[in-house]
């Protein structure tokens, strides 16, 4: 009797517990999508990658040709998914904000096909969402997920992995076809994910050929994204673009990496993934040996990206994307092990996440502010119709003409392409005095190559004379805008030339 009891209250406790540990991965997951929503219309959310990308959608949305008409080093698909929508924005702060929404949409998104991969493959829905706590608190998930080509390949991927597995287990050829799709389209994108696809072919194709899959399944999962290469390379050669666009995206990048110096940024400079990824080589070593086909698929991937990540190029949170998404795989079974010995070190974990959730606003605050100024000073000062000069490393163009090829980041992307072979570096005097840009920047632009190796090299400036002739100080440092009598009137979008200019 005395035993009935006691188990009785075990389980009643148990139920409590797991109760209890409910409520508070319902309140961190509620408090995510709550600050998710709070950066958006509170902070500024103009940072570099947002501003570049919604810039070269605007270019995309008035018919411009990427690597043709305007410099880009990166996939077009994304600037060809939101092109149709910027049309509905006239201001450019709203347009900064919808697009900060959308890649805020596409990592809730990511999450959720994450979680998918987890509870159908690795573990229960309590470790799941535990292992995607711990290693996407929320100021860490905004600064991986931003509005740039990587947010939405990094969704692909996942899809791309939940429907592999999806066949690895069914065996439907439907999978196979949607597995492969997802990761050509992951691949549109942006081109960065082709390293990790390559050891995932291998991979494959290994456990295609152990577990004797039919070849007419490969094939036909192959007819889609070879007739979208094909497609592809027939539209960039149509344009005109092909050889830019294999310049601008592959030597280019490469060379681009060097630029940087040993100024790189490696996975374990950013804490909120350095426990996660701990957890991960401690969840390998403790459950490879008995683990599925796709617990070993993802260790081996793990065990490839960590060191790319580690090692090579990674300068920016958000190339740890597929990294992050093997962890949270990872993860979740080396949780589920753990708690199905102690129930109660759950709770160990979801205060890890409370802290990280506890820390999110002011770390990100620190680093990104809520000064909105800039952003409102550009929507009211600039029109579709004027050039803007960008600053030094910087990019203010969001929705208005470039008066050069290389429209952001002087001293840099346009060193890099004329060493690649893309285009010369512009001239800023010249420029100035032919399009006169409503907004310049006025000082010096700097060789960023040397800059990261200690050195101060000068490239060039904006003359003084021109400055005091045509411009007046802005609010800001080193900004400078067109006087008036200098500035043209009437700008309106002429459907024939397909472009804005001032009627007088």
């Amino acid at each position: 009797m005395r035993i009935k009891v006691k188990l009785m209250l075990n389980s009643k406790c148990k139920n409590l517990s797991l109760y209890s540990a409910w409520l508070i991965i319902g309140g961190l997951l509620a408090y995510t999508l709550y600050f998710f929503i709070w950066t958006i219309f509170n902070t500024e959310t103009g940072n570099g990658d947002n501003v570049e990308h919604i810039h070269s959608t605007w270019l995309v949305a008035n018919g411009k040709v990427p690597y043709r008409d305007f410099f880009q080093h990166h996939n077009p698909l994304l600037w060809y998914t939101f092109a149709p929508f910027i049309g509905y924005f006239s201001k450019a702060i709203d347009v900064l904000d919808a697009a900060h929404a959308a890649s805020i949409g596409a990592a809730l998104l990511t999450f959720f096909v994450i979680y998918k991969i987890c509870i159908r493959f690795f573990a229960s829905p309590v470790s799941a969402l535990t292992a995607i706590i711990i290693l996407c608190p929320p100021y860490y998930s905004l600064f991986c997920f931003n509005y740039n080509p990587d947010t939405f390949m990094a969704l692909f991927f996942a899809v791309g992995i939940y429907y592999l597995f999806m066949y690895l287990e069914k065996k439907k050829q439907l999978f196979i076809c949607l597995s492969f799709l997802a990761f050509f389209i992951s691949f549109l994108y942006t081109q960065k994910v082709l390293v990790i696809l390559f050891f995932l072919g291998c991979i494959s194709l290994f456990v295609f050929y152990k577990q004797k899959t039919p070849l007419q399944d490969i094939l036909y999962a192959l007819i889609l994204p070879c007739l979208g290469l094909l497609l592809f390379v027939a539209l960039l050669y149509n344009a005109g673009a092909l050889a830019l666009y294999w310049k601008s995206n592959y030597p280019f990048n490469i060379i681009m990496q060097k630029y940087y110096g040993f100024n790189q940024i490696n996975v374990m400079d950013y804490k909120m993934a350095e426990f996660a990824v701990i957890l991960a080589i401690i969840s390998i070593a403790f459950c490879l040996y008995r683990a599925n086909i796709y617990f070993k698929i993802v260790a081996i991937l793990f065990a490839i990206e960590l060191p790319l990540r580690c090692c090579y190029f990674s300068i920016a949170p958000y190339y740890l994307l597929p990294l992050m998404i093997f962890c949270c795989c990872l993860n979740s079974v080396l949780i589920e092990k753990i708690i199905n010995k102690c129930f109660y070190m759950l709770f160990l974990f979801l205060a890890v996440g409370i802290y990280y959730a506890h820390i999110s606003l002011p770390h990100y605050l620190a680093s990104r502010g809520q000064d909105r100024s800039f952003a409102r000073y550009l929507t009211n000062a600039v029109t579709p119709c004027d050039y803007v000069l960008c600053g030094y490393l910087g990019n203010q163009s969001i929705m208005n003409k470039d008066p050069h090829y290389y429209w952001a980041m002087l001293g840099h992307i346009d060193m890099a392409g004329e060493e690649a072979g893309i285009k010369e570096h512009p001239n800023v005097n010249e420029l100035v005095l032919k399009y006169k840009p409503k907004f310049i920047y006025g000082g010096g632009y700097w060789s960023s190559f040397d800059q990261n190796r200690g050195k101060s090299v000068f490239i060039q400036q904006v003359s003084p004379d021109i400055i005091n002739e045509y411009y007046l100080p802005a609010p800001f440092a080193d900004f400078y805008v067109l006087k008036y009598e200098y500035r043209g009137k009437n700008c309106q979008y002429d459907e024939k030339l397909g472009e804005w200019h001032y009627a007088d």
